[in-house]
């Protein structure tokens, strides 16, 4: 599989083992996994980004162009691109999470829509929250930063070379734990609130047995959490900044370290 073109890599094996462990990346990255972004446009990043790589990975090319060690190889890539971009979807997760929990309290979760970025039933308050995601990620320039950390995995975790670690479970189940506080960062301000108000509004049912708690306090609902989303957008902001940006560069870095 070696072969000689100034535009491709010395060896057809390297190319396909690195347009691998970069397109099950980019499948996972928030506006590029739907089905909003064509399968060709995703083959051609792949193919792009593996082309502007390829100078700077080092492998042994004479050995990947056997059959027993190139399929070896092709495995070990699909669990490095699997691991890093599920470091990638975890970092996300925690925003679509949050505005579960927001709208399960505001009483959006009655209606659901089609979230096209996961291909999943979401409400509006989740694809809104994903698109300003995948917005900062993109000015931001996490974008650099996401393309510089697959430069390093390559020298960190040569092609073909992944070994999970005896920490593995322990740094899976740290990610969770990340996504979650993450989750609570961007949910609790607005969630929090709305609890208050379930409790007033459960206080006041006692008080005025008459009244229609649910037709009162489902609009009133809405309204506070609207008001409190506008009143507490550039707190959302930051913190959703520092998700796509120091978050997501810890995440990777973890995950590249447990499979060294």
């Amino acid at each position: 599989m070696v072969i000689d073109s100034p535009l491709l890599p010395s060896s057809m094996a390297v190319f396909l083992l690195m347009s691998l462990r970069i397109g099950l990346v980019i499948t996972l990255i928030p506006g590029l996994s739907g089905r909003s972004v064509p399968n060709q446009a995703k083959v051609a990043l792949t193919v792009i980004l593996a082309l502007m790589l390829s100078p700077f990975v080092q492998a042994d090319t004479v050995a990947l162009s056997r059959a027993d060690r190139f399929v070896l190889a092709l495995a070990h890539e699909f669990l490095v691109g699997l691991a890093l971009g599920l470091a990638v979807a975890v970092v996300f997760s925690a925003v679509e999470m949050a505005a579960s929990i927001i709208s399960f309290q505001m009483g959006f979760s009655l209606a659901n829509v089609l979230n096209p970025s996961l291909n999943l039933q979401g409400t509006a308050l989740n694809t809104l929250y994903l698109a300003l995601a995948s917005l900062l990620f993109f000015i931001t320039n996490s974008h650099h930063l996401l393309v510089i950390a697959l430069q390093r995995s390559f020298d960190t975790i040569p092609l073909g070379g992944a070994r999970p670690a005896a920490g593995a479970e322990a740094a899976l189940i740290e990610l969770s734990a990340e996504m979650f506080s993450n989750a609570l960062r961007l949910g609790l301000p607005i969630a929090g609130t709305l609890l208050v108000a379930d409790v007033a509004l459960g206080i006041l049912s006692r008080m005025v047995p008459q009244m229609n708690v649910f037709f009162v306090g489902l609009p009133a609902k809405i309204f506070a959490g609207l008001l409190l989303l506008a009143l507490t957008l550039p707190f959302l902001v930051r913190v959703l900044s520092d998700v796509v940006t120091r978050e997501l560069s810890q995440a990777i870095a973890q995950m590249l370290q447990v499979l060294r």
